[in-house]
């Protein structure tokens, strides 16, 4: 049968139509969608251990920072186990540090137990009342124990979560025993801390982040809450010099002048304390939080402390940008790893041109190394390749090995640890423990 006449027409007007739906869902995608995401290669490094890495990097790793903090200690060999107990109780009552920020931790048969209180109960779950790090810990630790995944020795030991503003490790404390600590100061006055630093198992770098350097932003790039040591009131001359705080300032006012050519740092909290010997002389606005693979969008990364070490630093080695990190008397468990214009470039606490304090030198830091990368481009991969070759050794399978080494060598300090913790245990079961 033949076609109708009429049917070229129609399909016609149908191929119009649909060309027309078409550009229009075109049009609106356009307008809606968002730009392409950039290439990104994540690899993972929750599959790096000590059984497939380089013995002599973890070893090297083990002598800068656990070696470091042993030191001290070992020219005091032989320790006493029971002074152990008696430093809780020192922290407790005269530091006022909160059980649930500083407490005792048994390990006993290869199981973590919890202690809040010297005369206190043994307890394999967490106490009521835990900071966030004491859950984190026994999550991650905890868990591998209960699994026969990781094998630790019967030993018991203080472990602090404070953010160790008061340096419960200070040299002038004359404490007898080291306390196991996340952040501690280093080059202060009356000397280094003497806690021996673990790794905190929050923020953790799960996979080294890789998107192409052309591709990335030329900008200085942060994002955090606005929280402030207050180290620095007395080297600037001013009521507050916290950096974040300042350094979005100095982003918020040259973005205002359409020159925001340098800096992309944003607090992710509303901020309200302006004055002209304040940190920002006007409130900030309050900006999104990034998730870390985002930060690989930028060339250059800020790492601006918090309370103390901000815990991120890690996390921004583990990126190929370049981690700009504020000079600090705080530091993390690795950090004696690390060298300046080695690992990371330094700002921050330097001399300015009429040789007073400047907080504005990371101008001229950045400056710097955006000519070494027009310059010299394969010296600032070098310092990025250096950077992710710590971070692979900071991963979950790499801090929970440091936890074991550093339990087993703490505890070669104390000839009379068994012993100690034979009458300990019959004590504790005594008290009602479950042990």
């Amino acid at each position: 049968m033949a076609l109708p006449r009429e049917l070229p027409v129609v399909v016609v007007c149908v191929s119009l139509l649909l060309d027309s739906l078409a550009s229009a869902v075109a049009s609106a995608n356009e307008q809606t969608l968002p730009p392409p995401a950039l290439p990104h290669v994540a690899a993972p490094l929750n599959s790096i251990s000590p059984w497939n890495i380089h013995t002599e990097d973890w070893e090297q790793f083990l002598r800068d920072n656990l070696e470091a903090d042993l030191k001290p200690w070992r020219a005091r060999v032989p320790l006493t186990s029971s002074e152990i107990p008696k430093l809780l109780l020192y922290y407790h009552n005269e530091v006022k540090l909160a059980p649930h920020i500083l407490v005792l931790l048994l390990v006993y048969n290869n199981r973590l137990y919890w202690i809040t209180h010297p005369d206190g109960r043994a307890q394999l779950e967490l106490p009521e009342r835990a900071s966030q790090y004491m859950h984190q810990l026994d999550r991650h630790l905890g868990k591998v124990l209960r699994a026969g995944r990781l094998q630790l020795p019967n030993v018991l030991f203080i472990y602090n979560t404070d953010d160790n503003a008061l340096r419960i490790g200070n040299p002038n404390r004359n404490i007898t025993v080291p306390p196991f600590s996340l952040c501690k100061s280093q080059g202060f006055f009356h000397g280094d801390d003497l806690d021996i630093l673990v790794p905190q198992m929050i923020a953790i770098p799960d996979a080294l982040h890789i998107v192409p350097w052309h591709l990335k932003k030329d900008l200085a790039f942060f994002r955090g809450v606005p929280s402030c040591s207050r180290m620095w009131e007395h080297t600037y001359k001013r009521e507050e010099a916290c950096s974040r705080m300042h350094l979005a300032y100095l982003s918020e006012r040259d973005r205002r002048a359409g020159n925001a050519t340098a800096l992309d740092v944003g607090l992710a909290d509303e901020y309200k304390v302006v004055g002209e010997k304040k940190s920002t002389p006007y409130e900030l606005p309050k900006y999104d939080r990034v998730p870390l693979e985002t930060h690989a969008h930028y060339k250059w990364l800020l790492n601006l402390e918090g309370m103390v070490a901000a815990y991120r630093m890690g996390q921004l080695l583990a990126t190929n940008s370049l981690v700009l990190h504020q000079r600090s008397i705080y530091i993390e468990y690795f950090y004696r790893s690390l060298r300046p214009w080695v690992h990371y470039v330094p700002f921050w606490n330097a001399t300015g041109p009429g040789g007073e304090p400047a907080m504005d030198d990371v101008y001229g830091v950045l400056e710097d190394v955006r000519r070494l990368d027009r310059e010299q481009p394969v010296r600032v991969q070098q310092i990025i390749a250096n950077g992710q070759a710590v971070a692979k050794l900071l991963g979950l399978q790499m801090r929970l090995e440091y936890y074991r080494v550093a339990l087993e060598r703490y505890k070669s300090l104390f000839p009379d640890m068994d012993q100690y913790l034979d009458s300990y245990v019959q004590e504790l079961r005594k008290r009602g423990s479950d042990i």
